[in-house]
């Protein structure tokens, strides 16, 4: 078996995307932060606008031959328009695990709408990296290695978008937590 961090390397997550709420020996809250406009999201939203500017200056060349010419820029339009839209929601989204009483809760919230699942502890057979696809802030599939809960054969990963190191924390936290909860449930 490994050994872990000191209980207060734990109790403060490296970086700056995860944000422990709430720890107690009974319940803990994490907040997995939005994205924000960091310098990654920067970068996609001014390649982004730089796109739809191109497409401009390009319906008002196509105009000076005929109005029914610029109409060939409107799927470039929407495509610039969908991106953006997808970018901005993507740069939204954040994550929240609460551990009361046996049960896990993870809350995902893309824009207004919240998905979430419950877990039961005496359930989960395992918490540990998954290999699988998540969307990046471009809006784009991509595969990644995450945390996540392992449940009846179904795995419910979380940070998706983290960095390696704030994933490890995430993993380290919730095994050394949920193991000290089953221990208190088993009594």
């Amino acid at each position: 078996m490994s050994s872990l961090p000191p209980k207060d390397a734990l109790n403060s997550p490296p970086g700056n995307k995860i944000k422990l709420l709430s720890s107690s020996d009974s319940e803990a809250s994490i907040l997995i932060k939005r994205e924000g406009l960091s310098l990654r999201s920067g970068f996609i939203l001014t390649v982004i606008l730089f796109w739809l500017l191109m497409i401009a200056v390009w319906a008002f060349m196509l105009f000076q031959y005929g109005p029914a010419w610029s109409l060939l820029s409107l799927p470039f339009f929407a495509l610039g328009i969908l991106t953006l839209y997808t970018t901005l929601q993507m740069i939204r989204n954040h994550q929240r695990i609460e551990i009361t009483n046996g049960n896990i809760c993870i809350y995902k919230t893309s824009g207004k709408v919240t998905a979430h699942a419950e877990l039961s502890l005496k359930n989960i057979s395992d918490i540990s990296m998954v290999e699988g696809t998540y969307k990046t802030l471009a809006g784009i599939s991509r595969k990644g290695i995450y945390p996540a809960f392992i449940t009846n054969g179904e795995a419910y990963g979380v940070a998706e978008r983290c960095r390696k190191f704030e994933k490890q924390w995430l993993l380290e936290f919730l095994k050394q937590f949920t193991a000290k909860q089953v221990a208190t449930h088993e009594k």
